[in-house]
């Protein structure tokens, strides 16, 4: 009996699709060459970090007074007016240097308190967890101006007012006039 012309293609055919399975393995023993090659450890010396003095020539920068910048220019000034600078030996502070999480400590309790820049009514973005006292269970917002920072409530209302003794250390008062600090 001949076998039949259909039957024997589909035979082959099935053989050479499984044979050509076993030559190709689309991609399952390949290696990843998306992959980076793993970076081998290098020493480091250790980091060290001060303030660097200003540029040759250029006079220390020194933030503006209340008052503005027309404080600093006697040109602009009225006659019979006195520009004011500020104290020296202050804690020079920039928004960056609130970032992140700080410790409150506050009538006896203690609570976590973070800050961010993403804006918000008042200021910046800013929440407390684990605090009990109710007006620190709603800072909602933050703010810093003229060397002292504000925290604010969802209404915009002061909830406290916070002075840095250093760039890890805030002290002042909550709006009841119970002291607080806020350190990193």
């Amino acid at each position: 009996m001949a076998p039949r012309p259909l039957a024997t293609a589909t035979v082959v055919i099935t053989a050479l699709l499984a044979g050509g399975c076993s030559i190709m393995s689309f991609g399952r023993d390949e290696p990843d060459y998306n992959s980076p090659a793993p970076l081998a450890a290098a020493p480091t010396a250790p980091v060290t970090t001060s303030t660097l003095p200003p540029p040759p020539g250029s006079p220390a920068a020194v933030p503006p007074p209340s008052g503005g910048l027309a404080a600093l220019d006697p040109s602009m000034q009225q006659p019979g007016t006195t520009a004011t600078l500020p104290a020296t030996g202050t804690v020079e502070l920039g928004r960056t240097d609130m970032l992140g999480g700080w410790t409150i400590t506050a009538a006896g309790e203690s609570c976590q308190l973070f800050m961010t820049l993403t804006t918000w009514s008042g200021g910046y973005r800013a929440s407390t967890r684990g605090c009990a006292n109710p007006g620190l269970q709603t800072v909602s917002a933050w703010n810093l101006e003229t060397g002292q920072v504000q925290l604010f409530n969802d209404a915009g209302s002061t909830v406290a007012r916070l002075y840095p003794s250093s760039r890890t250390q805030f002290s002042g008062q909550i709006e009841g006039g119970a002291p607080i600090t806020v350190t990193r």
